[in-house]
């Protein structure tokens, strides 16, 4: 992957500080994961790469009350899930359009993320910021493809 993580902070920000108004400070990737939840999206190509964005439970409320200007403790589960994941779907497409290849983006999907920096594979990139008070993790990490996965992007 021709990515570093200056890129992957500079789209963070643009994410966050430009769309959202949210300050974004970057902080020591050595943090506490409990509590934390992953939105994720797949860039299917020539490569196979997964951008996962990492949060607090409490962080993805403010995430979703900023996105949709409302008020604190207003917002529905499924709202502030929809909104996280929209932040990952926004942070993946930006990382798709740098890539500079033509890929299709998956839909994202959410889970749930405690331990999840002991089970990163070598060489992901990884980058973390403080938001609201809490840190935001994102990660890229490439995937071995095959050539049936290739196949199946062709057709999507």
């Amino acid at each position: 992957m021709l990515f570093d993580e200056q890129n992957l902070q500079q789209i963070t920000v643009d994410v966050c500080q430009s769309m959202l108004g949210l300050d974004l400070f970057p902080i020591s990737p050595d943090i506490d994961s409990a509590r934390q939840l992953v939105a994720s999206v797949e860039i299917l190509g020539d490569q196979h790469t997964i951008v996962e964005v990492f949060a607090h439970d409490h962080l993805m409320a403010r995430i979703a009350e900023v996105m949709f200007d409302s008020e604190r403790g207003s917002l529905s589960e499924d709202d502030v899930r929809d909104a996280f994941c929209e932040i990952a779907n926004m942070i993946g497409g930006n990382v798709k359009g740098c890539i500079g290849e033509e890929a299709s983006l998956s839909l994202p999907s959410f889970g749930s993320a405690d331990g999840w920096p002991e089970k990163l594979p070598q060489g992901s990139l990884r980058t973390t910021f403080e938001c609201c008070g809490y840190p935001l993790s994102i990660v890229l990490r490439e995937v071995a493809t095959t050539s049936q996965d290739v196949e199946q992007s062709a057709t999507v």
